[in-house]
Formats: structure tokens, C-alpha cells, sequence
């Protein structure tokens, strides 16, 4: 970790962006400018998200969008500058100059989304139960430790934990249901016990500190969860085998671990049996999201359902502060063996190492962090200060 001094931004000038083909040629060079992988796709949902929501933060961009916040905090600041948006204190707005743009070019109208306001896309709601469960719960999170980046944790919001556990009860997966928690560091296993709808719950996780806190609710609410600490590089203990009707699982974000995690659960539904796994996993680019599919098809899952969106993390803003929720549905249950899932790939980290920069928000100094040494949860400034705001990554590129 060093101290690199201060950034600041470089400014465009003004474009004449009326023809079409310009126009056009533009959003492809913003989103060759901020390296997203959705190339113009990207940029053009960016806009889309504006048009139809404006004023709208930066935050609830990336949410819609589902790209990291950086990504989406560069393309408002090229935005800006090329006199399309214009900033507000509610959020982005366009220009009358920006508005004609894309609505002569990209062809936009719908000028309001077709989301339920209610549910917010998710496709239910919280009734009494699920509301009082919800209140209990968010003092329960607050109780979390801090998360561990070097092994991707990312604390889901207790609404997300309190909505997973309702739309397992909604279909049927809780109620006189084995449950099984491949990792549980968003404490799922919480809300979901406290239902009374589960025959039995069992959480394993590496992290004691995280089965230490459950262990100690589990027995202030009488929940009767199962703790156990579990390395998933290691198979399961053989007395959990084909004891499950459901799994949850959110694992890290990565082809690897998502074939480890899977595995893990297959395991505990039982190799050559059934049941359903719930699988939190980030937004992907088209290529990567196939390759997701083809691990879960190639373990006789299907992916039965999935709602984009659904888990909303706190400060996560790699991924956008957002992932998806998929209810996979399998039968003759199949896992990668040990030797196809290549054990130092497993996290975000080792997959894609790259160094970020943290802006002191108390002094303003940059700190330069790779993630393996210090990660941001140990950063303290030389003036004493805890809060930071990352202000650049850049990949590392391999040798």
C-alpha cells in the first residue's frame, strides 16, 4: 500500500452528436473509454435507465443496469460533459439537447417502467409475518462482522435475507423442508428459521465468527439452527449426504466457485437424487452468463426460474450493489470431481487481481490497495480516518 497523491478528471469537449451514425460512433468510444465488457449495450441501458426514471442516482443506475459503479459513475461524468445529462441533486437528468438525442437516435418513448412499484420486480410482498420477521431481523444484522473481501464476502441488505426466505416459503421449499445453507455470511438462515416453516436448518461456513452470531440468536429466538464450520474445498461430512430438500447458496463470484459450491449442494440434496437449489450469483457479460449455464445444466439442474436484481448488497459496488436469484430445479444430481474445479480460482481475487484506489474522504488522499496485503477494511488514513471512497481500479495484467 502507498500513497500516490491526488486525481483529478479530464475534461471533454463539446461534440456535435445530431447525426445518428455520430451519434452512434460516440456510445461505442464511451464504452470503449470505460472498458465495459456489454460494449454499447451497456451505455445504451444506461440512458435507457435515465429516460425513463430522471432524476435518478448513480446507485439506482447500477442497480437497473446491473454494471459495476464506477462503470456507470464514468459514463454520467462523459455524459455531462458532452451536455447530454445534466446534474441534479435527485440524480441525472437529461439535457433537452440529450432528450432529443436519443429519442431521434435510440428511439426511446416509454417514459415510465412497467415494474411493479409494490415489489419492486421481485414478484412478491411481505405479509404480517414476513413484516414483524423482517424487524427482528434488521437488528439481528447489525450484529454482523465485518466482511471478509479476501474470500468475497458482501453482507446482502436484511430486506434481501428477509425476501429470500419468503420466496423459498412461497414455493413451497420451506414448510416441512430440510434446508441446508452453503455459506451463509447475508444470515438467510435467520429469517428463514424463524418462519417455523423448516423441519430442520444447517448452516456451514468457514467464517466462526458468522456461526458464532447465528449460534447465539438460534438460541435467544429458540430457532434449533445447525452451526457447522466447513472448509467447501472439502467435501461434506458423509452424514449430510442426501439429507436435504433445499440449498441456498450465494458462493463467489467466479466459474470455479460456483462449480465448488454447486458441488457441495448436490451433495447435500444427494448425488443421483433431487431437490431445489437457490443460487444468488452476480450479473454476467452474454459469454460468461452461457458458461454459467452450461455448469448448472451439465449437474442436471435447471434453471426454473431467476429474477434479476434480487439480492441488494450493502457497499458492493463492483457488482453493482446487485445479483440475480435463480431457483434451479434438479434431478439425477451430478458434481465436478475435485480435479475439474481448479482450487486457486476460486474468488474474485485470484481470478481477476486488480488494484483499486481509495480517496480518503476526510483529507482527500489516494491509497492505492491490491486486495492481497491490505484490503479496505483495514485501511486507516495517515489523519485518521475510516471512510473511503474508491475512485479508480485497474486490472492487473498477467505475466
Amino acid at each position: 500500500m502507498r500513497i500516490i497523491g491526488k486525481m483529478g478528471n479530464r475534461v471533454e469537449s463539446n461534440l456535435d452528436l445530431s447525426e445518428r451514425e455520430r451519434f452512434k460512433t460516440f456510445l461505442k468510444r464511451v464504452a470503449e473509454r470505460v472498458k465495459v465488457s456489454e460494449g454499447v449495450d451497456a451505455i445504451e441501458n444506461i440512458l435507457r435507465c435515465i429516460y425513463r426514471n430522471e432524476p435518478v442516482s448513480t446507485k439506482r443506475i447500477g442497480q437497473y443496469t446491473k454494471l459495476p459503479l464506477p462503470v456507470v459513475s464514468k459514463v454520467r461524468s462523459i455524459l455531462e460533459r458532452s451536455r447530454i445529462l445534466k446534474r441534479d441533486e435527485r440524480g441525472a437528468k437529461y439535457t433537452e439537447y440529450g432528450r432529443k438525442l436519443v429519442e431521434d437516435n435510440l428511439g426511446f418513448k416509454m417514459k415510465r417502467d412497467l415494474k411493479c412499484p409494490t415489489c419492486g420486480g421481485r414478484g412478491i410482498i411481505l405479509d404480517e409475518r414476513f413484516k414483524e420477521i423482517l424487524k427482528k431481523h434488521r437488528e439481528y444484522a447489525k450484529l454482523r462482522p465485518t466482511v471478509n473481501t479476501r474470500i468475497d464476502q458482501s453482507h446482502a441488505t436484511p430486506e434481501t435475507a428477509v425476501y429470500r426466505a419468503a420466496l423459498m416459503a412461497d414455493r413451497g421449499d420451506l414448510e416441512g423442508k430440510r434446508v441446508l445453507f452453503i455459506g451463509d455470511d447475508d444470515l438467510t438462515s435467520l429469517p428463514t428459521a424463524m418462519t417455523g416453516f423448516p423441519e430442520e436448518v444447517v448452516v456451514m461456513d468457514i467464517d466462526e465468527r458468522l456461526l458464532k452470531l447465528i449460534d447465539d440468536v438460534s438460541r435467544r429466538e429458540g430457532l434449533n439452527i445447525e452451526t457447522v464450520k466447513h472448509d467447501f474445498r472439502e467435501e461434506l461430512d458423509r452424514k449430510y449426504w442426501g439429507g436435504f430438500d433445499t440449498v441456498f447458496t450465494d458462493p463467489p463470484y467466479t466459474l470455479d466457485g460456483l462449480k465448488l459450491f454447486l458441488s457441495r449442494g448436490v451433495e447435500g440434496l444427494g448425488e443421483g437424487g433431487e431437490g431445489v437449489l437457490y443460487l444468488a450469483f452476480s450479473h454476467k457479460p452474454v459469454e460468461e452468463y452461457l458458461e454459467v449455464q452450461r455448469i448448472v445444466n451439465s449437474m442436471n439442474f435447471a434453471i426454473y426460474e431467476l429474477i434479476p436484481g434480487f439480492n441488494i448488497y450493502e457497499g458492493s459496488e463492483i457488482i453493482g450493489n446487485t445479483t440475480f436469484l435463480a431457483r434451479l430445479i434438479g434431478k439425477d444430481l451430478k458434481k465436478f470431481k475435485k480435479e475439474e474445479i481448479d482450487l486457486c480460482r476460486l474468488y474474485t481475487g485470484e481470478v481477476r487481481p486488480t488494484i483499486r484506489y481509495y480517496r480518503c474522504l476526510k483529507c482527500g488522499k489516494v491509497y492505492r490497495v491490491d486486495g492481497k496485503g491490505v484490503v479496505i477494511e483495514d485501511l486507516t488514513c495517515e489523519c485518521g480516518g475510516r471512510k473511503f471512497r474508491m475512485i479508480k481500479r485497474e486490472k492487473v495484467k498477467e505475466r
